[in-house]
C-alpha cells in the first residue's frame, strides 16, 4: 500500500515539475520522500486508530451476542411452557370431547347395576308374597307397604 501511494506521488510530482520544464533535484526527491514518510506516519497513525475502534466495536458485539444468547434461551424456555401448555390444552380437549362418551359409559354401568339389584329385590318381594300366603301377619305387613 505504501508502495502504491508512494509511486503514485512521485509521478504525480514528476508532472508538476514537468509543467515548469525543471528537472526534479535530489533535493526535491527528497523533500517528496520526507512529506511522504509523514503522511504515511498520519496514515499509520489512523489506522492505528480505526483497529482501536474496530477492536471496541468487536467487544460491543461481543456483548451483543451474549444478550442473544440470554434472549435465546428465554426463548427455549418459553418454548418448553408453550409445549406444556399445549400438551394440556391437548389433554382438556380431549377430555371435552370423550366427556359425553364417559357420561354414556357411566350410566349404563349404573343401569346394569340397578337393574340387577332391582332383579333381586324383585325376587325377594315374590318370595315374601309367597309367605305371606302362609302367614297373616306378613300378609298384613305386605299390604301396609303396598307390596300387596
Amino acid at each position: 500500500m505504501k508502495k502504491i501511494l508512494f509511486l503514485t506521488y512521485f509521478i504525480f510530482s514528476l508532472g508538476l515539475f514537468a509543467n515548469d520544464n525543471d528537472y526534479a533535484t535530489k533535493g526535491d526527491i527528497k523533500a517528496l520522500i520526507h512529506h511522504l514518510d509523514k503522511r504515511f506516519e498520519q496514515i499509520d497513525k489512523r489506522f492505528e486508530q480505526v483497529d482501536k475502534r474496530f477492536e471496541q466495536v468487536d467487544k460491543r458485539f461481543e456483548q451483543v451476542d451474549k444478550r442473544f444468547d440470554q434472549i435465546d434461551r428465554r426463548f427455549d424456555q418459553v418454548d418448553k411452557r408453550l409445549d406444556f401448555h399445549e400438551k394440556l390444552i391437548y389433554l382438556l380437549m380431549g377430555l371435552i370431547f370423550a366427556s359425553p362418551f364417559i357420561a354414556i359409559y357411566l350410566k349404563d354401568k349404573k343401569d346394569i347395576e340397578f337393574n340387577q339389584k332391582y332383579a333381586e329385590l324383585m325376587k325377594l318381594i315374590i318370595i315374601l308374597k309367597e309367605m305371606a300366603k302362609k302367614d297373616k301377619d306378613l300378609e298384613s305387613h305386605l299390604k301396609i307397604a303396598n307390596f300387596i
